[in-house]
C-alpha cells in the first residue's frame, strides 16, 4: 500500500508489521519534532533540547556528508538504511529522483514528515533483502551512510560484507558509483580514548571486536580487500574531519591535511571518552610521517567498477553561522589544473558568495601598492572559481622558524607584514558608520585611529600565501565597503596566530602587541569588536561547538589523574609551617623526609609558635593519624581539609593534604607524629561509602522533618492558623 505525508510516498508493501528495532520514546518526540518545526528551525530545537540523538538525527552538518558531491541534477540515487532522513535532504535537493530503504515504519514517518514538501523522494519500507530482489531499476549512486558496517544484519552469508557489496553493485548503471561512509576501527581518536561508535566500549574495534559481533569496521588495509574481493572494484578515497558524522572539512590522497589543520578534536557528543592525550600533535606527527590515511577517523569511499576520478580534491565547510553567510570551499582539478572555488552551502548566502568576485577587483589596486597579490577570481555558476597557488602560508612558515628555534626571524617576518598591512589602512581618519555598529557594536574608540575605506579583516598569516615569486592574499571573503581600524585587523592578526595553536604559546612573552603599537586598553576594546563580530556572523545560529558542555558527557583527563597517582607513589615529604602571629608563610617552614608508608618522628617546636601545619606531601589519597602528643601528654585539637573517614582517617580527593593543629602555645615538648598512609584504591572506597552514608543520614533526617511538617499541618492549631493567614 502507498501512503502519502505531504509530497513523499510511503510503500509497505514488504513492511513486516511492526518494526523490528526502536530507540524507544525519543524516536516519539523526533516524530514530533519532524512535524512541528520547519528545517530552519531545527537548529533551536537541538540547542533547547540538548540531547544527543536529536542533534545527531537533526543538524544540518550531516548533510556535508553527500552535499559536496558534483551531482548534475539528473540522477537517479537510492539511499540505502535512511533512518530519520538525515542525510536525505542534501539528496532531495541536488538530484532527480530518491529512493530510500528502511526497515522502521517510524523512521520513516520522521524522514517524511521532515522531508514532505519534496516530491521527488520515495520511502520503501521493509528489510533490505525483501525489497532488494524487486527492485528494477539502475542508479546513478547508492548510498551507504554509516550502514555498511552492519552488512551481517542484511545479509545472511559467510562472507556479508564481500556480498552486500556485490548485491549493491548489480543495482548501479555501468558508470554508477556507490557513496559509503564509516569509521576507521583504527581511528586515531579511538586511540585517544574515544568509545567504539556502536557498542560504546573502549578499544573495542582497535582490538578486533573480541567481545562482540553484528557490527564491524574496517581499516583501510581491510576495506581494499573487501573491495578486491566484491569483484575488483575501484574506489577513490576521501577522510571526512573530524568524522564522517559531523564533517567539517574533507580531505582525499590528493589533498591531505597540512599541519596543524587538525586541531577540532570535540567529537563525543554520544559517550564519555577518556583524554588519553592531545591529539592535534599526534596528528602532525602522523602527517610527517605520510600516516594519516591509515589514522583517519572516518573514511568515505566513492566506489565504482572502473576507476574513478572524481574533480574534487577537498571541501571545507564554513556553515556553522547565519544561514545567509554559509559558504563551502572545494579545491578541484580540471585537466590536471587545480582551482579552487566557493559555493553558497545554503541558498541564502547566494549573495554573499557572490560578492567576493566585486571584492576582488576593488582590492587589486589597493593591496598592489604594498606588493600583496590577491589569487584570481571569476563568477563560475552558482559560486565564484578562484585561482589555486601553490606554495606555503605565512602561517606554516612562520610555525617553520619557531620549530627550528629562529624566534628573531619569525618576529622580523611578523611585522614585515604587520607593516605593510598597517600602510594598507592608513589613507583616512576613521570614523563610526552605522554599518561599522551592526557588525562590531557601539564600542568606545579613542580619536585619531585609522583606517582604509576597504576592510578586509581576515588577514591572518594563514590567509597568505608565499610563493615563488610572490605574496598573494588567498581569501578575502569578511571585506566591508566602510572604514574599520587598522588596529583591529593588526589585532585580529596577531591574536589568531598565537591563539590558535598551543606550541606558540612561547611568544606571547614578546609583547607583539605592544610592539605594534597596541595598548591593553585597546586589546580589550578590539577583543570586545570581535566578540562582536562572531554573533553577527552566527546571527542567531547555535555552533555545535556552543552546545558541547551542554549535550556531551564530556571528557575524563586521564594524564591528571595519572600525575597525581604519580605523585601518590613518589617519595613524599613533610612539610611543617610554624604561624607566629603572621599566618602561615613558606619562609618560615621546614621539611621532613617521609616513607611512602608513612612518617613516624618528633619534631621540636620553636618558641613564639602559636599554630602549627602539617602538609605530608601534595598527593591525592586517604591518610590515617596515628598520633599527634605533645611529651607532656597534651593531645592538640587539629581541623584538616580532607574528608574524615572515622577512627583518624582522612581522605584527600583533590590532593595537597593538611593538619592544622591550633593554640598551642606554651610549653609542651616536642610533639610526636605517626601518620600512616592508605592505599589510594582502599581511601577512595572507603570515601565513597562515608559519603553516600552521609548522604542517606542527610535524606533520612529530612524524611523526619517533612514527617513533622505533615503531621503538625493535621493539627487543630496549624489549621487555625493557616485559615487566619488566608482570611
Amino acid at each position: 500500500m502507498i501512503e502519502k505525508i505531504g509530497q513523499v510516498s510511503l510503500d509497505d508493501t514488504n513492511y513486516p508489521g511492526k518494526d523490528l528495532y526502536t530507540d524507544g520514546a525519543i524516536e516519539d518526540e523526533m516524530l514530533e519534532i519532524a512535524r512541528n518545526y520547519t528545517e530552519q528551525e531545527w537548529n533551536q530545537v537541538i540547542a533547547e533540547r540538548k540531547s544527543w540523538p536529536i542533534l545527531y538525527h537533526f543538524s544540518h552538518i550531516r548533510e556535508n556528508i553527500l552535499s559536496w558531491i558534483p551531482f548534475t541534477g539528473e540522477e537517479n540515487v537510492l539511499e540505502v538504511g535512511s533512518g530519520c532522513g538525515a542525510v536525505t535532504g542534501a539528496l532531495c535537493k541536488k538530484v532527480k529522483n530518491v529512493t530510500c530503504i528502511e526497515l522502521s515504519k517510524k523512521r520513516s514517518e520522521i524522514n517524511a514528515w521532515r522531508h514532505r514538501d519534496y516530491e521527488n523522494l520515495q520511502i520503501l519500507m521493509g528489510n533490505f533483502q525483501d525489497i532488494e530482489k524487486r527492485l528494477t531499476e539502475k542508479y546513478d549512486y547508492i548510498t551507504l551512510i554509516g550502514v555498511f558496517e552492519y552488512a551481517e544484519a542484511y545479509i545472511q552469508s559467510k562472507t556479508p560484507y564481500v556480498d552486500f557489496l556485490k548485491i549493491i553493485s548489480k543495482h548501479l548503471k555501468p558508470d554508477g558509483k556507490i557513496v559509503l561512509a564509516i569509521e576507521n576501527r583504527m581511528g586515531l581518536k579511538y586511540w585517544a580514548g574515544c568509545t567504539e561508535d556502536h557498542f560504546g566500549t573502549l578499544f573495542e574495534g582497535l582490538e578486533g571486536y573480541p567481545t562482540s559481533s553484528g557490527v564491524k569496521t574496517f581499516t583501510k588495509k581491510e576495506f581494499g580487500k573487501i573491495l578486491k574481493e566484491a569483484g575488483d572494484l575501484k574506489a577513490s578515497w576521501y577522510y571526512p574531519f573530524p568524522d564522517y558524522k559531523l564533517p567539517m572539512t574533507i580531505y582525499s590522497d590528493r589533498r591531505l591535511p597540512a599541519k596543524g589543520e587538525l586541531n577540532r578534536v570535540e567529537t563525543n557528543y554520544d559517550r564519555l571518552r577518556l583524554q588519553l592525550f592531545q591529539e592535534s600533535p599526534v596528528y602532525d606527527t602522523l602527517l610527517d610521517n605520510d600516516l594519516y590515511p591509515q589514522f583517519a577517523n572516518s573514511f568515505l569511499l566513492l566506489i565504482g567498477k572502473d576507476e574513478i576520478t572524481p574533480e574534487t580534491d577537498y571541501v571545507k565547510f564554513s556553515n556553522e553561522r547565519d544561514a545567509a553567510f554559509a559558504l563551502r570551499t572545494d579545491i578541484c582539478h580540471e585537466k590536471n589544473q587545480k582551482y579552487v572555488r566557493k559555493l553558497p552551502a545554503d541558498e541564502r548566502a547566494a549573495a554573499h558568495v557572490n560578492n567576493i568576485e566585486n571584492i576582488y577587483r576593488e582590492l587589486m589596486t589597493l593591496y598592489g601598492k604594498e606588493g600583496l597579490e590577491l589569487n584570481h577570481c571569476t563568477s563560475d555558476g552558482d559560486g565564484v572559481r578562484l585561482e589555486f597557488i601553490q606554495g606555503m602560508t605565512l602561517e606554516e612558515y612562520l610555525d617553520k622558524l619557531l620549530e627550528e628555534g629562529r624566534v628573531k626571524e619569525l618576529e622580523e617576518k611578523f611585522f614585515v607584514y604587520l607593516k605593510k598591512i598597517k600602510n594598507i589602512h592608513n589613507t583616512e581618519n576613521f570614523h563610526k558608520t552605522p554599518e561599522f555598529i551592526k557588525v562590531f557594536g557601539d564600542v568606545e574608540l579613542q580619536e585619531g585611529l585609522r583606517c582604509s575605506g576597504m576592510s578586509n579583516i581576515d588577514l591572518v598569516p594563514a590567509n597568505i600565501l608565499i610563493g615563488q615569486s610572490r605574496e598573494s592574499v588567498i581569501d578575502y571573503e569578511w571585506t566591508f565597503r566602510f572604514p574599520v581600524p587598522a588596529g583591529f585587523i593588526l589585532y585580529r592578526v596577531i591574536h589568531y596566530y598565537l591563539e590558535s595553536d598551543g606550541k606558540r604559546r612561547m611568544l606571547k612573552d614578546l609583547d607583539f602587541y605592544g610592539k605594534a603599537g597596541i595598548t591593553e586598553k585597546e586589546q580589550q576594546i578590539y577583543a570586545q569588536m570581535e566578540r562582536n563580530f562572531q554573533t553577527y556572523m552566527q546571527g542567531s545560529h547555535i555552533p555545535l561547538l556552543a552546545m558541547y558542555e551542554e549535550v556531551s558527557p564530556g571528557k575524563v583527563d586521564v594524564l591528571s589523574y595519572y600525575e597525581q597517582l604519580r605523585i601518590a607513589g613518589a617519595e613524599r615529604k613533610l612539610q611543617v609551617f610554624y604561624d607566629r602571629g603572621s599566618d602561615f608563610q613558606e619562609k618560615d617552614s621546614a621539611v621532613y623526609p617521609m616513607g611512602r608508608q608513612g612518617v613516624e618522628m618528633e619534631i621540636s617546636v620553636p618558641e613564639g609558635v602559636r599554630r602549627l601545619r602539617l602538609d605530608p606531601g601534595e598527593a591525592a589519597g586517604g591518610l590515617i593519624i596515628r598520633e599527634l602528643r605533645f611529651e607532656d601528654g597534651t593531645e592538640p585539637e587539629f581541623i584538616s581539609n580532607g574528608f574524615p573517614l572515622g577512627e583518624g582517617r582522612y581522605y584527600f580527593g583533590a590532593g595537597d593534604p593538611q593538619f592544622i593543629l591550633g593554640d598551642i602555645q606554651g610549653n609542651h615538648g616536642k610533639l610526636q607524629i605517626s601518620i600512616d598512609v592508605m592505599k589510594e584504591t582502599e581511601a577512595r572506597d572507603e570515601f565513597w561509602k562515608g559519603f553516600s552514608r552521609v548522604s542517606s543520614e542527610k535524606d533520612q533526617e529530612i524524611q523526619r522533618l517533612n514527617r513533622q511538617i505533615s503531621e503538625m499541618e493535621n493539627t487543630k492549631v496549624w489549621k487555625l492558623y493557616r485559615s487566619i493567614k488566608h482570611k
